[in-house]
């Protein structure tokens, strides 16, 4: 007779992240955002109990920094002992944001919790399963050791598993915390390796034998997030890995909804297409609450109209209107406008009047980094007095892709107004 064991590999739960900037959107969902960590945790719990696993697999960061409510600590425990109940154990990682809450610090966990020690690496042995897992939390929210090259030894004839909250060999979009190097993780001779950290799931994963991946996240918390999150379910069979399933467990999820519009576009052609790209998200996500982005593109006639800041305040609500009365829940983010006059571009950067002087030398400035670099330092007063509030509207004076962006815009504005008083 076979021997399965299943176990549950997720990360970075954050339950009750806060969610930047969430005021300065007038009509969001507020309360529905900021319960969506907590709901996911609730999926992660029953998809645990419906698949009647083993145990589950933390690696790192259930909490999210210096949140000090204790009612968020006491819910997790409620989670944790509703596990306990179905006879799963839990095996938590402590990760950067877990070593500053004060959460965990006053929060005492059921019998079925085990947290890894922040002190040194230490070895859990399952003998019933046959499984023995290897793991050290963060003692200080940065650790810029490679707390994997101490990990201990596999121990034999035992499926071994390494849990580890680290950046791996970097990211862009995280801090470089417990780095360590793919070498490093295949010399501890491990069959599994569940990390966490990084909150872009590997797919594929960083490698097959052993498997070594990274969960992700299991709920996005911006609208940069724009994919399925969950975590790993994992069978593993007399001592074998059989299966890495993943499972989704989020119940918000953000799309960015690219609306391209033809030269003789009108409102009604807009609309029906930002209806049809809801539907078909609405579609790819089931019954998930959809938070979309809606960016307007294309050199259009429609531009004249939302240059007009009536007529754009009119179009802005008859968008916001087609998600309220879509089938499933949908709340429109952020509308971003990106057309522009349908100016023929390469016939006038041709030209040898002021115009097509005024083309390349616009579209010269935008490739020139230096230039953008003068541009961006002229911005840096501009960037002081707004403090923090530029950030709630994603607008940074020193992103050179922003600022040629900008570029663009202001070069197609002013060429529309050129040509209408030429002609």
């Amino acid at each position: 007779m076979s021997n399965l064991v299943k176990f549950i590999h997720a990360a970075d739960l954050h339950v009750d992240s806060p969610l930047r900037g969430l005021a300065a959107y007038e009509g969001a969902p507020v309360e529905q955002l900021r319960g969506a960590t907590r709901d996911a945790v609730s999926a992660l719990v029953q998809l645990a109990i419906d698949q009647s696993v083993a145990f589950l697999i933390i690696a790192g960061d259930l909490f999210d920094g210096k949140w000090q409510d204790m009612r968020t600590g006491l819910w997790t425990a409620a989670r944790f002992r509703d596990l306990e109940r179905a006879g799963i154990q839990v095996f938590l990682l402590q990760g950067n944001h877990d070593a500053a809450s004060k959460v965990r610090q006053a929060i005492r966990w059921p019998a079925n919790v085990h947290v890894f020690s922040a002190k040194k690496p230490q070895t859990v042995r399952l003998d019933a399963l046959g499984v023995a897992l290897h793991g050290q939390g963060f003692a200080r929210e940065k650790v810029t050791e490679d707390l994997a090259a101490t990990y201990p030894d596999p121990v034999a004839g035992y499926f071994n598993i390494g849990v580890l909250h680290t950046s791996l060999s970097g990211s862009a979009e995280h801090d470089t915390y417990a780095p360590t190097r793919l070498p490093v993780l295949l010399n501890r001779a491990y069959d599994y390796w569940a990390l966490g950290h990084i909150h872009a799931r590997s797919d594929p994963p960083i490698q097959e034998t052993p498997f070594i991946a990274y969960s992700g996240n299991t709920q996005v918390r911006h609208a940069n997030e724009t994919v399925a999150k969950g975590c790993l379910l994992v069978s593993v069979e007399d001592g074998v890995l059989r299966d890495v399933e993943f499972q989704a467990t989020d119940v918000l999820r953000w799309e960015r909804v690219d609306i391209q519009l033809d030269t003789d576009a009108g409102r009604e052609e807009l609309l029906e297409s930002i209806a049809e790209r809801l539907s078909a998200c609405h579609e790819q996500m089931g019954d998930r609450m959809l938070a979309a982005r809606v960016v307007v593109q294309g050199a259009c006639d429609l531009h004249h109209l939302l240059s007009d800041s009536a007529e754009r305040s009119e179009i802005v609500a008859e968008i916001r209107n087609v998600a309220n009365s879509m089938d499933h829940e949908t709340w429109i983010e952020k509308i971003q406008f990106d057309t522009s006059p349908p100016v023929d571009v390469a016939r006038l950067r041709q030209g040898k009047d002021l115009i097509g002087q005024l083309v390349r030398g616009i579209e010269q400035t935008a490739r020139d980094p230096q230039m953008l670099a003068k541009l961006a330092e002229t911005f840096q007063p501009l960037g002081a007095k707004a403090g923090g509030e530029l950030g709630q509207i994603d607008v940074d004076l020193q992103d050179g892709e922003q600022l040629r962006y900008w570029i663009e815009q202001a070069k197609m504005q002013l060429l529309a107004r050129l040509l209408e008083g030429h002609e």
